[in-house]
C-alpha cells in the first residue's frame, strides 16, 4: 500500500526524533545505523576511488568499480551477512591484485580506505548479525593479509607486514566493540519491551477493576431492586387477599418480566466481572420477539405486530420457509424492538404501537411506530442511551438505522439488517 508523502514524512520525523515513548528504540537505531552507514560508505567511494586510481596507478575504470564493490558490502551487510561478507572479500581481494605494484612507501595489500571499508563492514556484521558473520570476516582478511603479499610480491613488499598487522588488530577491535554493542543494544530492547508489557497489563488490570466496579454497582443498585420488585409481585396474592384475576395476572406478568431482567442482567455481570463460564440461558432471538410483545401487552398497552413474508426464525421452522435468521441478526432485531417498545412507553404514553417484521430474504426490516401520546404525563426518566445503542448494534451488522418523528406526532425507529452476504467470493 502506498502511503502519500506527508504520512511518509511524519513517520520518518518520528523515526529519527529522540522522544523514546514515540517509537521503538530498535527502530530508531536501525534508521540512525543505515544512514550512518551510507554517509560513511559514500564518503570512502569518494575517497577511495581517486586515491587507488592516482597514488597506486590504477586504471579509473577498475579502481572506480572495485571500490565500489567493496565499499558497498557495509551496506549489504546491514540486510544480507552473505552478500555483505562476499562483496568485502571480493572487493578487497581485487584491490590488493591491481595495487601490487604500488611504490613503497604506500601502504599494502590494505589501502587505508580498503582498510577503512573492511573494518566498517565487520563492524556492521558483528552489530547486526551474529557474531559468527564478523569473525569469519575477520578470519578472511587476516588470511588474505598473509597471501597476497606471498603470491603477490613475493614478501617485497616492505609495509606488507605491519600494514597487516594494523589491519588484524583494527578489525578485531571494531568487531568486538560491534558485538558489544549488540549486546547492549538487545538488553535495551528486552527492557523495552518489558516495560511495554508492564504497561500493558497494568492497564488490563485497571480495565478489570473498573469493569468489577460497575458490576458491583449494578448489583447493588439494579439487581436489589429488581429482586424486590419480584418478590413483592410474586407475593401480592398472599399480602392482598381478595385480588381478582386479571389483578393476579398482572403481577404474575409482573413479576415474570423481573425474572427475566434478572436472568438477563445476571450474564452482563458475568460478563463484567469477566467470567470465563458463559451464561446458561439462551439468548433471546427473532422468534422470541412475539413473547416480547405479549408481556408489553399485559400493562394495557395497544401493540398490533405485523409480519411480512417472515422466513424461518429457529429449529423449528418449516422447510417452505428457507433458511432461519442468523441468530445474531435475530437478537440485534428483539433488542431493537426492545428498545423501541421501552421508548413508546416512556415518552409516549397512552399511545398505540405497531411493529413490522419484514423479511424478503435478503435484508430484515424492523419498523416500530408509535402514534402520538394521548396524555401529557411526564416522560419516565431514562438514560438516554437508546438509539445510540440501536445504532451501535446494526451498524456492527452492516445495517442502518433511521429516526425521526412521524407527520401525526409520533414517532417511528427502522431497522435495516442485512441477512446474509450478497458480496461473490473472492475468486
Amino acid at each position: 500500500m502506498d502511503h502519500p508523502p506527508q504520512t511518509r514524512r511524519r513517520r520518518l520525523r518520528s523515526l529519527t526524533r529522540l522522544d523514546v515513548s514515540a517509537v521503538s528504540i530498535a527502530r530508531r537505531e536501525v534508521v540512525w545505523l543505515w544512514s550512518l552507514v551510507s554517509i560513511a560508505a559514500v564518503t570512502l567511494v569518494a575517497v577511495g576511488w581517486p586515491v587507488t586510481a592516482s597514488g597506486y596507478g590504477t586504471h579509473p575504470a577498475a579502481a572506480m568499480a572495485f571500490t565500489l564493490v567493496d565499499c558497498a558490502a557495509a551496506i549489504l551487510a546491514m540486510r544480507w551477512p552473505w552478500a555483505g561478507l562476499s562483496a568485502s572479500i571480493a572487493g578487497s581481494a581485487a584491490l590488493a591484485v591491481v595495487t601490487a605494484g604500488a611504490p613503497p612507501e604506500w601502504p599494502w595489500p590494505w589501502p587505508v580506505t580498503v582498510l577503512l571499508a573492511h573494518c566498517l563492514t565487520v563492524f556492521v556484521l558483528a552489530l547486526r548479525h551474529s557474531w559468527y558473520w564478523a569473525a569469519s570476516l575477520w578470519l578472511a582478511g587476516a588470511m588474505l593479509t598473509v597471501l597476497a603479499p606471498a603470491a603477490l610480491s613475493d614478501g617485497g613488499h616492505p609495509s606488507a607486514f605491519a600494514n597487516g598487522v594494523v589491519l588484524v588488530s583494527l578489525s578485531g577491535g571494531f568487531a568486538l566493540f560491534g558485538v558489544l554493542v549488540r549486546l547492549w543494544s538487545l538488553s535495551v530492547l528486552r527492557m523495552e519491551q518489558a516495560e511495554r508489557l508492564s504497561a500493558t497489563e497494568t492497564g488490563r488490570r485497571r480495565e478489570l477493576e473498573e469493569r468489577n466496579r460497575i458490576a458491583r454497582e449494578l448489583h447493588d443498585v439494579v439487581a436489589h431492586s429488581m429482586s424486590v420488585i419480584t418478590v413483592q409481585a410474586s407475593t401480592a396474592r398472599y399480602r392482598q387477599p381478595g385480588l381478582d384475576e386479571a389483578v393476579q395476572r398482572e403481577f404474575e406478568e409482573i413479576a415474570a418480566s423481573s425474572r427475566r431482567a434478572l436472568g438477563e442482567m445476571r450474564g452482563l455481570l458475568g460478563i463484567l466481572r469477566g467470567h470465563d463460564t458463559a451464561p446458561t440461558a439462551p439468548l433471546p432471538t427473532l422468534s422470541d420477539v412475539t413473547g416480547l410483545i405479549e408481556s408489553t401487552r399485559a400493562s394495557g398497552v395497544e401493540i398490533t405486530y405485523r409480519e411480512a413474508h417472515p422466513r424461518g426464525t429457529g429449529e423449528d421452522a418449516d422447510a417452505d420457509e428457507g433458511e432461519p435468521v442468523p441468530e445474531v441478526v435475530g437478537l440485534t432485531a428483539f433488542r431493537v424492538v426492545q428498545e423501541a417498545l421501552s421508548n413508546a412507553l416512556r415518552h409516549a404514553p397512552g399511545s398505540a404501537i405497531t411493529v413490522t417484521v419484514t423479511d424478503d430474504g435478503h435484508e430484515l426490516r424492523v419498523t416500530v411506530t408509535n402514534t402520538a401520546p394521548d396524555r401529557d404525563d411526564e416522560p419516565t426518566p431514562g438514560a438516554r442511551l437508546g438509539l445510540a445503542g440501536i445504532r451501535e448494534r446494526v451498524t456492527a451488522l452492516g445495517g442502518v438505522v433511521s429516526a425521526g418523528p412521524t407527520l401525526d406526532g409520533g414517532f417511528e425507529i427502522t431497522a435495516t439488517l442485512p441477512v446474509e452476504d450478497t458480496d461473490p467470493l473472492p475468486a
